[in-house]
């Protein structure tokens, strides 16, 4: 092994002397300590009374910023050369600074107050005197606000950083960046909603309204996330525009969650929560008019708007309680969901007015998690509706192309024959029988005719009226040999157009003409819990239903009524026959697709 000389050993003890010299150095300097980004603790004493009472500024002390101004009195524990750089956090406040009692820095907004083109939250760099460790420094903060920065001044004690202004801006900026992400990501995530949400709108497919919602709620609140930051002003030098934006962000976004909130009730308390929602409209729109027309500031609007919505989001709990207790809970995910994000909203309110944090960290982090589950929800769910939409789509066709055959199969022509000829053999023996007659030849051609428009369900009385007028034609030609009974205790209800008349038809033609005495048609309906019936029954010759008639007919129409039913309203129809006792069909409606509403139509 190659023994090291005595110069080498020289040398490089010289090179370690000289490097830890001007590590030495570089410690000792005040041009590198502010190389680095420290944060500072000012110590001493604080009075809201304009110096008359001094009180202790202990650990995590809270100091009302509601009352005016404050005046800190102090230090930081050790002197600063002349040039030494501070950095200052205001909060919608104005500051002065005296050193020995003699001014050292005066805020012009001291004098001129806050406006909407001053008023913002924002950094100041500060380049003092030289400060030694026996000086008093005297710090006074002014708010111009009674409401919304009730916690800045201890935000201004919590954010004194030493160090160059650019360094610290690098510092800053590092440590807002997950907010950034996070708020620009969620508002990325909106707009995509909300251009799904137009997709589904024009293609008629279901979910696009709550998908609206939520995309406007995610862009509104990514943007509340991303400007409520320390780091703001550093990135963003628009004072007016941040104010505003976060502000306008915030009660956006509270629109939209209550918007979300009433879309995902379903009970009696539904136009409560809708009212709720109006509530929350109008309050924004009143003060942003107030803000637009100078009356106020848009941040002096905070106490009005604040107090309204702790009582808008009230109810709104008060409804999703009353939606669980009712038991008409159809998503429970999404009522917990509502429930977590108001119980997060008060608990950042608890956590506000005790002075613990002015950041809403609990809806933030409930908001982000939330949307999370629910965005993962809505892309499984994106490719069913879609493929829902399309097969609506293709029977929407289907039944467009089949419409005038459905009409004209009901129509037969035999049978126009046949009232035409029993009309005119009346006009001398009868004319008022044939008045009457003629009277429900017109009612039963112009329901035929109106089925080809029927693109919604019809209600059960306007398809009574059209069995009516057909039975009574038919009642006039058979006379004694047809009977009809009618049994009904429903008629509340909706169902596709021309369903029931094909199969009262059927009972006729094919189960009470072909006995030789005749029969009875009876038509019912019943109402129960889940469901409507409808029954049409007849005592006639009856057939085998496992067997199709070599008659030379194609028999579609039955089938063509039962997918009629079930695509159009989820109902289902069923044949039950004896051959010599008759036949019995019976349509059996769900009731949530049954009932009369708006969105029957589709």
């Amino acid at each position: 092994m190659k023994k090291l000389s005595g110069i080498p050993i020289i040398r490089i003890t010289v090179i370690v002397l000289l490097i830890a010299a001007l590590i030495s150095a570089c410690f000792s300097s005040n041009q590198s300590a502010q190389s680095f980004c420290i944060q500072g603790k000012f110590q001493g004493e604080y009075s809201l009374d304009n110096g008359e009472t001094w009180h202790a500024l202990p650990e995590n002390s809270h100091i009302p910023a509601e009352y005016g101004s404050v005046i800190l009195k102090g230090g930081f524990g050790s002197g600063f050369p002349e040039g030494f750089h501070f950095n200052l956090y205001l909060d919608h406040i104005a500051m002065e600074i005296f050193l020995n009692g003699e001014q050292i820095y005066l805020d012009s907004r001291v004098e001129i107050g806050l406006d909407s083109t001053n008023c913002a939250k924002e950094w100041l760099h500060w380049t003092a005197p030289e400060i030694s460790e026996n000086d008093v420094l005297e710090i006074r903060l002014t708010n111009f606000h009674r409401f919304g920065n009730r916690n800045a001044y201890n935000e201004f004690l919590d954010n004194i950083y030493f160090g160059y202004e650019e360094i610290f801006t690098t510092f800053m900026l590092k440590s807002g960046q997950l907010y950034r992400i996070v708020g620009i990501s969620l508002m990325a995530a909106g707009l995509m909603l909300l251009a799904a949400a137009l997709f589904f709108k024009l293609m008629n497919i279901e979910g696009g309204r709550l998908m609206g919602n939520l995309g406007a709620l995610a862009l509104f609140f990514g943007g509340y996330i991303a400007l409520d930051t320390v780091d703001l002003s550093l990135w963003s030098w628009l004072n007016a525009f941040n104010t505003y934006a976060l502000q306008i962000s915030v009660m956006l976004a509270a629109t939209c969650a209550a918007a979300c909130i009433a879309e995902n009730i379903h009970s009696a308390a539904r136009k409560t929560a809708k009212a709720a929602v109006y509530a929350s409209e109008a309050v924004n729109g009143v003060l942003g008019l107030l803000s637009v027309f100078n009356v106020t500031v848009i941040y002096d609007t905070l106490p009005f708007w604040f107090f309204a919505h702790i009582v808008i989001y009230a109810v709104l709990l008060g409804c999703c309680i009353y939606e669980c207790v009712c038991k008409k809970v159809t998503d429970h995910l999404s009522v917990i969901s509502d429930i977590l994000l108001i119980t997060a909203a008060f608990a950042d309110i608890v956590c506000y007015f005790s002075g613990m944090t002015n950041a809403g960290i609990c809806s933030k982090c409930v908001f982000v998690g939330l949307f999370l589950v629910h965005l993962v929800r809505i892309i499984r769910v994106i490719p069913m509706n879609y493929k829902a939409a399309r097969e609506a789509e293709q029977l929407k066709a289907e039944l467009a192309e089949n419409r005038i055959s459905i009409m004209l199969s009901q129509i037969q022509p035999h049978f126009l024959y046949n009232c035409l000829n029993t009309i005119y053999g009346l006009c001398e023996r009868d004319p008022s029988a044939a008045k009457k007659a003629v009277n429900d030849f017109a009612d039963y051609l112009r329901g035929n005719m109106d089925s080809l428009t029927k693109k919604c369900p019809v209600s059960f009385e306007t398809e009574e009226k059209l069995l009516r007028a057909y039975l009574s034609l038919e009642k006039m030609r058979f006379k004694s040999k047809l009977e009809i009974v009618w049994d009904i205790q429903a008629s509340g209800f909706m169902l596709p157009s021309l369903t029931v008349q094909p199969l009262v038809e059927n009972a006729v033609k094919h189960g009470i003409c072909k006995a030789e005495d005749g029969g009875r048609v009876t038509i019912s309906t019943r109402e129960f819990d889940d469901s409507y019936e409808i029954e049409v029954s007849d005592n006639g010759v009856g057939f085998d239903v496992n067997v199709t008639p070599d008659d030379g007919r194609s028999h579609l129409g039955i089938e063509n009524v039962r997918n009629r039913l079930w695509k159009m309203c989820g109902a289902t129809l069923e044949l039950s026959s004896e051959i010599g006792r008759g036949t019995s069909a019976v349509i059996r409606l769900p009731k949530e697709k049954g009932e009369k509403h708006e969105n029957n139509c589709r």
